[in-house]
């Protein structure tokens, strides 16, 4: 394909657009606030507990406290007015009990993965949008979650559960086909390494990290050491928050010990990034966020309490509380297309964040000062050009 089509095809899916680039290469991109135009409106009233981006940037997946999940389209912005985008589609009884997790399939916004408190992970068809299989467990699920990877394990969910252990389901087959255990105590979260397809990361309350290899006969490759030493025990207390970065170079953690950790994934080691006092005492599962293709260095997005705290990764720095939200903020997510933050949270509402627009300097004070959007280009001919 030559260049001039893949240009093309990239201003089709709102991928090109300099003035937007030059703006992630400014330090506006650490300063988000409440976006101006564009805002969420949940389909129920009940606490909001989980929200997912397609990897497209065109889907807003959200899960509630009383089981029902919602799609918004956000890649349509109105450009002459505020945008309240209502659900494009939803499912009131989806589960039975609280929505603790929902991803997308990466590869494909035809499906979707839910993981619930009624001790089931269903697998959605988005275009009728109906469970077509279900998962059943002896405890609560917390996170349930796909790789991002294509191979063998793109069709595999691990599943953390309540009941100290990590399932692996085969979307295929139907079945579990892996049980790994470690933990001797709830699993709050579990992600796929992003360097290593047949890796799995874990944490749970009983403080611990742990790295799986899905192909070992004992699959605990790993325990993270908050002192790298002979210790497991990654933070003192629940780890409530598991992140990675784009390429799986850093993980990040927090935990009810009010610590965030670094972690190096060459070598399994804490980094000793000192990142102060986060104030988190949760022991619940809170969904943190990383920037992806942002700016450099990556910036982590961390619930607590009622708002969203903003570090540096590489440095520890605390750079900013975004406020806005009345009730516990129970996760954040990162479109990666356009910069933006959404955050959903008890007080029933999703609320998303950006940079401030950049707005044309001419030096005419009396000058309107011209609308910026994130799919409007800045560079085409306009029939009100002179």
């Amino acid at each position: 394909m030559s260049n001039v089509v893949c240009l093309c095809e990239d201003r089709k899916r709102f991928l090109f657009d300099f003035s937007y680039i030059h703006t992630l290469r400014s330090n506006k991109t650490l300063a988000f606030e409440l976006s101006k135009n564009t805002s969420i409106k949940p389909k129920t009233n009940y606490a909001t507990t989980a929200v997912d981006i397609d990897t497209n940037g065109e889907y807003l997946l959200s899960g509630d406290s009383v089981g029902a999940v919602a799609i918004h389209q956000i890649n349509e912005i109105n450009i002459n007015s505020n945008a309240v985008i209502e659900a494009t589609c939803s499912e009131q009884k989806g589960h039975k009990y609280c929505v603790n997790s929902i991803k997308w399939f990466p590869k494909d916004t035809g499906i979707f993965v839910t993981g619930s408190s009624d001790k089931t992970v269903r697998v959605w068809d988005t275009n009728e949008m109906t469970a077509v299989e279900t998962f059943k467990f002896a405890g609560h699920v917390y996170d349930a979650e796909l790789t991002e990877r294509s191979g063998k394990t793109s069709n595999l969910i691990a599943v953390a559960i309540s009941d100290h252990q990590i399932k692996l389901c085969d979307m295929k087959s139907g079945s579990d086909t892996h049980t790994l255990r470690g933990h001797s105590a709830a699993v709050n979260d579990v992600i796929w390494s992003n360097r290593n397809s047949y890796a799995v990361i874990s944490a749970g309350r009983d403080g611990k990290i742990v790295m799986w290899d899905i192909r070992r006969s004992k699959s605990a490759l790993h325990y993270f050491d908050q002192f790298n030493g002979n210790s497991e025990k990654a933070h003192c207390g629940s780890v409530n928050s598991l992140s990675q970065t784009e390429g799986g170079l850093f993980l990040l953690s927090s935990g009810q010990d009010e610590q965030i950790r670094c972690w190096d994934m060459t070598n399994g080691e804490n980094t000793f990034i000192n990142f102060g006092s986060t104030g988190c005492i949760d022991k619940k599962t809170v969904g943190a966020a990383v920037s992806f293709n942002s700016c450099y260095p990556g910036l982590l997005y961390l619930p607590n309490g009622s708002e969203i705290s903003v570090y540096d990764i590489l440095t520890g720095q605390h750079i900013t509380n975004l406020p806005g939200h009345f009730g516990r903020v129970n996760a954040v997510c990162y479109n990666r297309v356009y910069p933006q933050l959404y955050s959903c949270s008890s007080d029933c509402t999703i609320l998303v964040w950006e940079p401030p627009a950049p707005s044309e300097q001419n030096g005419d004070d009396d000058a309107p000062t011209k609308t910026y959007t994130p799919f409007q280009d800045s560079w085409s001919d306009s029939d009100e050009d002179t």
